[in-house]
């Protein structure tokens, strides 16, 4: 199963027990938030955050008067999660909008490939997640 694929699950499953005025299982909630939370209306599916050992699902609230509550649900998760930025050799092709590789050295494709590999090991890869700034490529 793919972790989109379990993600979705998890999302769904949560978001039907929520629904159905039961407690989130399988993960962590604050059970004061959740109370007040269900003050507010029914729940809607917010966002889903990463993180390499959990994922947070959130599920907002919404209060006619326009003061939400938003509830975080944390998930285990059953292997480590990596984040795989698009690597230096992809192009974008900006008439089309395609994205495809691009020819290089082999000598340059090795090296290419090492340095993407070694962006994968934990420490190197705890930067990718939390808030980002956004980059572009020229």
């Amino acid at each position: 199963m793919t972790l989109t694929h379990y993600v979705a699950e998890r999302k769904l499953e949560v978001f039907a027990e929520l629904r159905s005025g039961r407690e989130p299982s399988g993960g962590t909630f604050d059970a004061a938030r959740l109370r007040e939370a269900r003050t507010k209306g029914e729940p809607q599916i917010g966002a889903t955050r990463y993180a390499p050992d959990h994922v947070v699902l959130e599920f907002i609230f919404s209060d006619p008067r326009g003061v939400a509550t938003i509830l975080p649900v944390t998930i285990p998760v059953p292997e480590r999660i990596v984040f795989l930025p698009v690597p230096e050799w992809v192009v974008e092709s900006i008439w089309q909008g395609e994205i495809d590789g691009s020819y290089v050295w082999e000598s340059d494709a090795e090296r290419l490939v090492t340095e993407f590999q070694a962006g994968l090991v934990p420490t190197a890869n705890l930067a990718w997640f939390g808030p980002r700034e956004a980059r572009r490529r020229e």
